[in-house]
């Protein structure tokens, strides 16, 4: 079993096992630092960069899936400066994901389309537009899952879901920067 530790979120002290990563103890605690690469279930990697807080005593800002409860730590989780970045990843995101998030035909089951809501996005009030992209078609041919390339927000939970949880390693990416999509290993989305 491993040793308790006292940090504090926001200056106020909340108790976490050592080791334990940040957002799943403030998250515990209330507070609602949000992140959509984070899952329980796999191992962190900060990748959306969703969840950045700032820790006494450190330069710059780290991401709370991937920071370490340790005794005494102090993390500031919400300001004005994190809150401002969060919009903009979250625009970011939104310019490639191809939804308005206000008709979202996840119906409410969305994660990103929570997080627009939340910080007031929709389409008149974004900042960011990409250039129209070639990817590949929608596919569904596969028995459990429907892959939208122009939806994926590429943050990794279902290839790490598959490696991790499945033990299948059969999900990858291709390509690079906006070209990148997920793709299914040599039999395609139908063998998978």
């Amino acid at each position: 079993m491993t040793a308790r530790v006292r940090l504090t979120v926001d200056g106020r002290p909340v108790e976490a096992h050592e080791g334990e990563n940040v957002l799943a103890v403030a998250r515990r605690n209330g507070f609602d630092i949000p992140g959509l690469c984070y899952h329980e279930r796999l191992t962190p990697t900060g990748g959306c960069r969703l969840c950045l807080v700032k820790v006494d005593g450190r330069p710059g800002t780290t991401t709370a899936c991937t920071l370490e409860a340790t005794d005494g730590l102090s993390v500031t989780a919400f300001d004005d400066e994190l809150e401002a970045h969060r919009r903009s990843l979250i625009e970011l995101l939104l310019a490639e994901h191809n939804c308005d998030c206000v008709v979202c035909e996840a119906a409410g089951r969305c994660e990103l389309q929570d997080l627009a809501y939340q910080y007031g996005l929709d389409k008149r009030t974004r900042r960011y537009a990409l250039p129209e992209r070639d990817l590949p078609e929608e596919d569904a041919s596969s028995p459990v899952l429907v892959y939208d390339p122009s939806k994926c927000i590429l943050c990794e939970r279902c290839v790490k879901a598959c490696d991790e949880i499945q033990g299948k390693e059969i999900l990858s990416y291709a390509y690079r920067g906006l070209d990148a999509v997920v793709t299914a290993g040599p039999g395609g989305w139908e063998a998978s």
